[in-house]
């Protein structure tokens, strides 16, 4: 009776456009409308765009420490503007919207993994910034798939300067051998992250989660940039 009167004096309106219409955790149809997906076939293991369905040569010929990357969209348009204010103007009201677009993906291409994680944020970072926004969206996202958030699995080592702006070489050099795993020996683990630019965080992760005994490591996101 309360939630049915609070919903008719106070009704949802979408985070982004302020309309009423339609509106699911946060966000109406039309602005959901306005995502940008990747499109077209992509590798089954980076996740890259290619030209024909399966692994692209580069994972063949260089297989990645992680099985399987997955992202939702592009981050361009409607998601980049979304995920700057989610991850750096403490707009953590998103965390339901942008959990729900990851189990949606997941539901038609993996299933639910041993270990539920996410990207970590060295401690200094984490209290300058007050909360790991991969971190959010993965407790969201434990609801919907039935596994629990493991806390303490992965831990930043290093307190390395942001990956925006770096050249490719100079990202790479950045995060290698910044992370470290524990507690994950025979499980298969899933890690959680906003965006994936470079690919370079993914692999540094699933590098110490493989070291550290993990037999299947998916790497999730919400989006990634597609040049």
């Amino acid at each position: 009776m309360f939630s049915f009167a609070r919903r008719s004096l106070f009704p949802s309106r979408c985070l982004v456009c302020s309309g009423q219409e339609l509106v699911r955790q946060g966000v109406c149809e039309q602005c959901r409308s306005r995502i940008q997906t990747i499109g077209g076939p992509v590798c089954e293991v980076c996740g890259k765009m290619i030209g024909t369905p399966g692994i692209c040569l580069e994972c063949i010929l260089n297989p990645p420490p992680y099985d399987r990357v997955l992202s939702v969209c592009r981050f361009e348009g409607l998601m980049r503007e979304v995920i700057l204010k989610f991850k750096y103007r403490k707009s953590t009201v998103f965390k339901k919207f942008l959990a729900e677009l990851i189990f949606a993906m997941l539901s038609e291409r993996e299933t639910p993994p041993d270990i539920l994680t996410f990207v970590p944020l060295h401690w200094s970072r984490m209290i300058r910034r007050g909360y790991n926004q991969s971190a959010l969206i993965a407790r969201e996202l434990s609801g919907y798939i039935g596994v629990s958030v493991r806390y303490g699995v992965l831990r930043k080592t290093r307190n390395t300067p942001s990956q925006v702006g770096l050249e490719r070489k100079d990202r790479e050099r950045n995060l290698k051998s910044a992370f470290s795993a524990r507690g994950v020996e025979g499980k298969s683990v899933m890690v959680v992250d906003d965006v994936i630019t470079t690919g370079h965080t993914a692999q540094e992760v699933s590098k110490a989660l493989k070291r550290a005994g993990a037999s299947r490591v998916i790497f999730v996101s919400i989006a990634r940039t597609v040049s």
